[in-house]
């Protein structure tokens, strides 16, 4: 049986990995139809062992989003998180932003110029109160307490060597440059994580 116009097909129908088409059609007699049903069906599974959610809006999400897969979890899981949205003590919108300005300081600037922010407690805060993020305020917490020994007694007034001399003795510190690595790597989670609550609380004031 030539599989090529079949492969072509079912594909249309469905977004099927190249591989994985032909070995359904080839199980099933090159039957399309049924290798489509196959195929949402393990999908469909896989999305409800994901995500948690039911068969109904596993197959609702999934056909919304013409079969993609990763963009129906993630919309599921966005759903999921806004239909059981609980407030969180220390959680508010201000300090929601503050996080957010903080990050942009990280990703315009850099981290270590991150930890003068001077709304950092409430940041720090905000991280501690979010389960998910907690270790990330324990991370930043650790970062700003060995900057501020390295940088103890430090003012503009001196010299710019021995600026230079404390920021290379920073970027030598190995449980610094630990935080700065993952806080570097997170900040999309971080993002993610602060806009969720921020749509939710919006939605709450109104």
């Amino acid at each position: 049986m030539d599989y090529k116009i079949k492969v072509k097909a079912l594909r249309e129908i469905m977004p099927i990995p190249m591989a994985e088409a032909i070995k359904l059609l080839k199980e099933n007699n090159g039957d399309i139809k049924v290798c489509a049903d196959i195929f949402k069906s393990r999908s469909t599974e896989h999305i409800c062992k994901e995500t948690g959610c039911s068969k109904e809006m596993a197959i609702q999400f999934y056909e919304k989003e013409k079969f993609d897969l990763n963009r129906t979890i993630s919309f599921i899981r966005e759903e999921l998180f806004d239909l059981n949205y609980k407030p969180i003590n220390n959680i508010t919108l201000d300090n929601l932003n503050k996080t957010r300005s903080w990050i942009a300081i990280v990703q315009e600037k850099d981290f270590a110029t991150s930890l003068d922010y001077n709304e950092l407690p409430s940041v720090i805060q905000t991280l501690a109160a979010i389960p998910s993020l907690q270790d990330m305020a324990l991370t930043l917490k650790q970062a700003k307490k060995i900057k501020d020994v390295i940088f103890k007694g430090y003012s503009d007034d001196l010299s710019i060597d021995e600026f230079v001399r404390r920021n290379v003795q920073l970027d030598d510190n190995p449980d610094f440059q630990k935080a700065y690595q993952r806080i570097s790597l997170s900040t999309t989670i971080v993002i993610d994580e602060i806009n969720r609550h921020r749509r939710n609380l919006k939605t709450s004031l109104k």
